[in-house]
């Protein structure tokens, strides 16, 4: 799916995340179930309103928009099968909880150029379940952002 600064609204917002978008790899991330709708669009969510709150805070909305939007960069349906067909892999895959903020920063770094709070947002969003906290205050606010989200995003999982 390809979007504009007419499907993201905010001028502000979509100049910042506009690059990403456009990159092919983000863009197959919209047909990736995730929560019942797509990475891309969980992903678009909490980029937005990590965005938002950071401006009212006077943060770093860059890195707020940017490292949300790339904090689930992993590329396979978490939910149905695993990626790896040997049983080694799907040990892991069964851990995705813990093991997919790695991915998504690894799958990031190799397509963009990331700073330092971009990429300690990717790293730290599950925590407490990656244990080591965020270290930033954007971090904070995406993992907590992403968190309010996903349980937005329930009832949908449910009824797919």
């Amino acid at each position: 799916m390809k979007y504009t600064s007419n499907t993201l609204k905010n001028r502000d917002f979509y100049a910042l995340v506009k690059d990403i978008l456009d990159h092919e790899d983000i863009q197959k991330l919209d047909y990736i179930n995730h929560h019942g709708k797509s990475i891309l669009d969980h992903c678009l969510k909490v980029s937005y309103h990590s965005w938002k709150w950071g401006s009212k805070f006077h943060w770093d909305t860059r890195s707020l928009a940017r490292g949300g939007l790339l904090h689930d960069f992993f590329m396979y349906d978490w939910s149905n099968s695993p990626p790896y067909p040997d049983r080694k892999a799907y040990q892991i895959f069964k851990m995705h909880g813990f093991t997919h903020p790695l991915a998504a920063l690894n799958n990031a770094s190799e397509r963009f150029e990331l700073n330092r709070i971009e990429r300690d947002i990717i790293r730290r969003h599950m925590f407490p379940l990656t244990l080591i906290p965020p270290r930033y205050k954007e971090s904070w606010l995406v993992m907590v952002v992403d968190k309010i989200v996903s349980l937005s995003e329930i009832p949908q999982y449910l009824r797919s």
